[in-house]
């Protein structure tokens, strides 16, 4: 009985690409180019690409908070520091957390003067800001649209930390990685027509639907991506888009899920290959895991839309790290299989590869387990095509 074994940690601060982690060699006739006659799990010698409606699992990234650091009564690391909704409600501050491990102050948010106090003019304008009492709040999002004129615009709801309506109870910034900040603003989904369109070939119902959570984040920039990944591969659907915290909770979603961010989606595309989109995905910028139920794409490298997060409270983050491992194991039979950690949110796709004593690839497969052939030498096996496992036989 032979165990090969590989792990790889990933920065969700900047940007990674599958290949970056391999452990062996991968040649192309594993079908990352969407050929080679690699057998799917269902036996069905190719990649799917019909419609979804899965909404179990994403990237993987969850549960991973931040190591050695303990939160204080008021429910805070020392240090940490967070955007907060200013008393006058038109601005936004930071707020620190004290060495007690309590929330300070709202800062900076002046009071207003007596006579500014007293004034009663119709003057109160959100757009005005005198400078001196923290960054003006945007009070609305605007998207592409039809037409790609970005006029396409929902109002903006605001919520303190503490008062957040039920089932957001988000898990706070994940390290140092300000990409991962709680969010300060959502649109409702109650005020604004499913069938609006976002994009040329997306309508908010695509992204975003009331049965998991009346108030969500939909991130411009993210919608701007998805756009893109249609442009080049044709129509996809949106399996799931943007997920509640305690939506996300009751799907197994990973603690820290993209869904929950707004730029995390679940797709199947329609006319191609899986390989292609996740060669789109990962080309565009964006994440890619690759689940048997679908594939996992989204995009943390891009700065998070203040919109919905505010202002980045202490510059760009160093990254917080996920890990992700997988470890080969052979039974008493010559089956092989290639236990994972880290992919929370479902069940990663394996590709098998094996070798002769020449280094010639002489079987491939795709499934939960794998006999390599009596004359196989060396095995690899791309779990998620995020992390490579090889091992002698």
């Amino acid at each position: 009985m032979k165990a090969g074994l590989a792990s790889v940690a990933l920065l969700v601060g900047c940007s990674s690409g599958a290949d970056s982690h391999n452990t062996g060699a991968w040649t192309p006739e594993m079908g990352d180019d969407g050929t080679g006659g690699v057998m799917d799990d269902d036996g069905d010698g190719g990649p799917g690409g019909g419609p979804g409606g899965n909404e179990e699992g994403d990237e993987g990234e969850g549960g991973n908070e931040e190591a050695g650091q303990d939160e204080g009564p008021g429910g805070c690391v020392p240090g940490e520091s967070a955007p907060c909704l200013c008393p006058d409600g038109l601005h936004l501050g930071d707020e620190v957390c004290n060495e007690d491990g309590e929330w300070g102050a709202c800062l900076p948010c002046e009071e207003p003067s007596n006579d500014e106090a007293g004034d009663d003019d119709d003057d109160d304008d959100a757009s005005d800001s005198s400078g001196d009492g923290g960054s003006e709040l945007p009070t609305e999002v605007c998207y592409p649209g039809a037409d790609n004129s970005f006029t396409t615009c929902f109002n903006l709801h605001y919520f303190e930390p503490d008062a957040m309506p039920a089932g957001y109870d988000y898990p706070g910034q994940l390290g140092d990685d300000v990409n991962y900040r709680d969010p300060v603003a959502f649109i409702d989904l109650e005020e604004n027509p499913e069938g609006t369109s976002l994009a040329p070939n997306f309508v908010l119902s695509e992204i975003a639907q009331l049965f998991k959570g009346r108030y969500a984040i939909v991130q411009p920039h993210a919608v701007v991506s998805l756009q893109g990944l249609r442009d080049e591969v044709g129509a996809i659907n949106v399996n799931s888009g943007y997920r509640s915290p305690d939506y996300n909770a009751s799907v197994d979603g990973a603690t820290y899920s993209r869904h929950m961010y707004g730029d995390g989606f679940d797709l199947d595309p329609v006319s191609v290959g899986l390989t292609q989109l996740e060669n789109a995905c990962t080309s565009d910028g964006g994440m890619l895991v690759e689940y048997t139920t679908h594939v996992h794409c989204d995009f943390r490298f891009d700065a998070v839309d203040e919109e919905f997060f505010g202002p980045a409270p202490m510059g760009i983050g160093l990254g917080a790290e996920i890990s992700l491992s997988a470890e080969l194991i052979e039974d008493e039979d010559g089956v092989w299989t290639a236990p994972a950690l880290g992919f929370d949110e479902g069940e990663p796709r394996r590709r098998w590869q094996a070798f002769d004593a020449g280094g010639e690839l002489i079987a491939t497969g795709a499934g939960p387990t794998f006999r390599p052939p009596a004359q196989a030498r060396s095995m690899i096996v791309r779990v998620g095509r995020a992390i490579d496992v090889a091992t002698d036989l």
